[in-house]
């Protein structure tokens, strides 16, 4: 008999590869764990048991899909392919089984957010509490992450929705829905020295301690951009935190100065807080919700959504 990979004609049928699918839940264990050993206990068999149904799988696919090496197990070509699938089926049973819960506990459902900055001070928090008034059971997990984080995550199954700014290469398995329009805009105290001024100018904001979120690096690129263009060197970052509370007290507090989005405008001024009358602005991007389509068939998707257009509709301009 051909060794797997000799052979790439597929010995399995897609039905029958179809009947035998607990395989691809053994195959992503693997990936997962690293190793034969750790996804035998991780799936409570022997590991010589594991070995067997991995062995044929590939048999039966007719191509290796591991290379084993002291190190541990490592994708093969055809291994890729065949997790970019086998990630897909668990996503797919995994809504499967959200919608028929739903179906069965009525109002009830479960929904994992991301929401960046621009969404997380105020605007996802109220939306949830407005859909959870009258959908109470609707259980939310909420995350507070940066694109760079959260769209992995998406696409591995770890989340339902991805709020922020909406990237310029997009992953034809995810929908894009444009909602809003996001400034950036520099807040301070209202008693800075510069809110006293009618126009601030970038001359003028080197002067003054800044406040910077540890994670923020599409935003410092985007103030270092901004220096540049107005051949200063940029201002020193005085203090990073990954805290909004933090940063919000700091500038209470003294002259401090932080890039945030107009989103925050409601939430900064119960701080104390308002944006500088900039000279030249610091740029606006369009942001939206990021998800698979499949996730529209889920009522605790559709309930989020209409809560959160909801609340942006009631909203000042």
């Amino acid at each position: 008999m051909d060794s797997p990979g000799t052979n790439h004609e597929p010995q399995i049928s897609p039905a029958r590869l179809l009947r035998r699918s607990h395989l691809l839940g053994d195959f992503l264990t693997v990936i997962a764990e690293g190793s034969i050993r750790q996804a035998a206990d991780k799936i409570a068999i022997s590991q010589s048991a594991l070995t067997r149904r991995i062995q044929d799988l590939e048999e039966g696919l007719g191509a290796s899909l591991f290379e084993r090496t002291s190190r541990g197990m490592t994708l093969t070509p055809f291994g890729e392919v065949l997790k970019h699938h086998a990630q897909l089926v668990a996503i797919t049973c995994q809504y499967a089984v959200s919608e028929i819960s739903e179906l069965l506990e009525g109002e009830a459902g479960e929904l994992r957010i991301s929401a960046g900055p621009a969404w997380a001070y105020a605007l996802v928090p109220d939306a949830i509490a407005a859909m959870q008034a009258t959908r109470p059971k609707i259980r939310v997990t909420l995350l507070d992450l940066i694109n760079d984080v959260s769209l992995p995550m998406l696409a591995n199954g770890l989340l339902d929705v991805v709020l922020g700014g909406l990237p310029p290469t997009r992953d034809p398995q995810f929908e894009y829905e444009p909602i809003l329009e996001i400034e950036h805009l520099v807040f301070a105290n209202e008693q800075h020295p510069l809110n006293q001024l009618p126009v601030v100018t970038a001359t003028q904001l080197t002067a003054y301690p800044w406040i910077w979120f540890t994670t923020g690096a599409a935003s410092l690129d985007l103030m270092m951009s901004y220096f540049q263009q107005a051949t200063l060197a940029p201002p020193a970052t005085s203090v990073e935190t990954s805290s909004a509370q933090s940063a919000f007290r700091l500038m209470q507090q003294s002259n401090y100065l932080m890039l945030l989005p107009s989103t925050s405008l409601e939430t900064a001024a119960h701080h104390g807080l308002r944006p500088l009358p900039l000279q030249r602005s610091f740029g606006r991007y369009i942001a939206g919700m990021m998800y698979r389509p499949s996730v529209r068939r889920l009522k605790a998707f559709t309930s989020f959504r209409d809560a959160l257009l909801g609340e942006l509709a009631a909203r000042p301009a």
